[in-house]
C-alpha cells in the first residue's frame, strides 16, 4: 500500500499509534486547515509528538475525515472535521524517506 493510502487508512481509522510510525523520527506534520475554525494551524515536529497530539484529538472527538478520495502518489481529498467545524482538505505528502516513511506532509484548505 501506497504512504498516502495508508495515511488516509490510518486517520479514516483513528489510530494515532499507527500514525506516528508513518513519519520518520524527525517528520513534519503541518496542518493549515484549523485557521478557518476556533482553533490554531498545527505544526507537528517527530513522530513521538504526532502520536500524541493525535491520540488527544481522536480520543476527545476533536478531529476525523471522512469522503476520502487519493488522487495520486502524493496527493489526497478529505472533509476534516475540527470539533464540529468541516473543511474541506488536500493533504500534499511533500517529503518521504528512502524506505517510504513520511519526512514532511501538508494538509491545506482546498
Amino acid at each position: 500500500m501506497r504512504p498516502i493510502e495508508q495515511f488516509i487508512e490510518i486517520m479514516e481509522n483513528k489510530d494515532f499509534a499507527a500514525l506516528g510510525q508513518l513519519f520518520t523520527d524527525d517528520g513534519h506534520y503541518c496542518d493549515y486547515c484549523p485557521n478557518g475554525t476556533a482553533q490554531h494551524e498545527y505544526h507537528l515536529y517527530g513522530k513521538e509528538a504526532i502520536s500524541m497530539f493525535f491520540r488527544n484529538k481522536f480520543l476527545f472527538r476533536q478531529y476525523s475525515i471522512m469522503e476520502a478520495s487519493v488522487l495520486d502518489d502524493r496527493h489526497a481529498e478529505f472533509i476534516a472535521s475540527f470539533g464540529g467545524y468541516n473543511i474541506m482538505a488536500i493533504v500534499t505528502l511533500q517529503q518521504l524517506s528512502g524506505d517510504s516513511h513520511i519526512r514532511r506532509l501538508t494538509v491545506r484548505p482546498k
